[in-house]
């Protein structure tokens, strides 16, 4: 198994350095991963199958599994526990591919673990006012409604918002977060359900990038709009956080 998590650590070192950049297409990178590491250094049977074995499943993961190689290839970094859940996902799971526009999972691994959700506990009463912290602190580039809120915090949103101040938003949630009011991997919620767009792209803001806004919001201290939001935040406090 460890020969197995190193094997998928290089795999997603080549693809960020490939795929991310746009050296490589996915099925370009797939096909060179695996021929690059077809042979191995092995002088003896057990060593030889054990390699056999491992790049079986970096086979299934590369050449069938486009889902979740997107899913955590994507990510600027792949700590252990988001490897056993792949291993796990690649050994027990079964894509079906037969209708393309809404694509379900069959899992055989009772264990399995759940995806990631947002989480939050914050009722729908107090929505509007989280939609008016957003319009006024210009968390996106569009006014949102009461309902694109409420979508946004329970994971339900048709279309994804294009961010205008990730500053703000970063320290919105992790606000959140402090009070455990929402998932504390918020981070990876958002960078994986695609529910926030960089400004100018079609591309979901990433874990790394909501990292970076709030080590930026953390080390300024003060900056525009956070009063606001900290005015919201100490309403919730006294209504949620016992």
């Amino acid at each position: 198994m460890d020969y197995l998590r190193q094997l998928l650590l290089e795999a997603h070192r080549e693809y960020q350095n490939y795929v991310v950049t746009g050296v490589m297409t996915p099925r370009v990178f797939a096909m060179q991963f695996l021929d690059g590491h077809h042979y191995t250094d092995e002088k003896d049977a057990a060593g030889n199958n054990i390699h056999r074995k491992a790049m079986g499943a970096i086979g299934i993961l590369l050449q069938e599994r486009a889902d979740l190689v997107k899913w955590f290839f994507s990510e600027p970094s792949l700590d252990v526990s988001d490897i056993d859940k792949m291993i796990v996902l690649v050994y027990t799971e079964s894509h079906d591919d037969e209708n393309p526009d809404h694509v379900t999972f069959k899992t055989t691994y009772i264990g399995q673990v759940p995806e990631l959700k947002l989480s939050c506990v914050i009722r729908a009463e107090d929505m509007p006012l989280l939609a008016d912290c957003a319009n006024g602190a210009g968390f996106f580039q569009r006014k949102v409604t009461v309902q694109e809120m409420n979508d946004l915090m329970s994971g339900t949103l048709d279309m994804p918002l294009v961010a205008g101040n990730l500053m703000c938003i970063s320290y919105f949630f992790d606000c959140l977060s402090a009070m455990n009011l929402i998932n504390h991997r918020w981070q990876t919620v958002l960078g994986r359900s695609g529910s926030i767009l960089l400004q100018g792209k079609n591309k979901p803001q990433s874990r790394s990038n909501y990292s970076s806004a709030l080590s930026r919001a953390r080390s300024n201290g003060i900056f525009t709009h956070k009063d606001d939001i900290d005015i919201l935040m100490k309403h919730i406090r006294e209504k949620y956080v016992q």
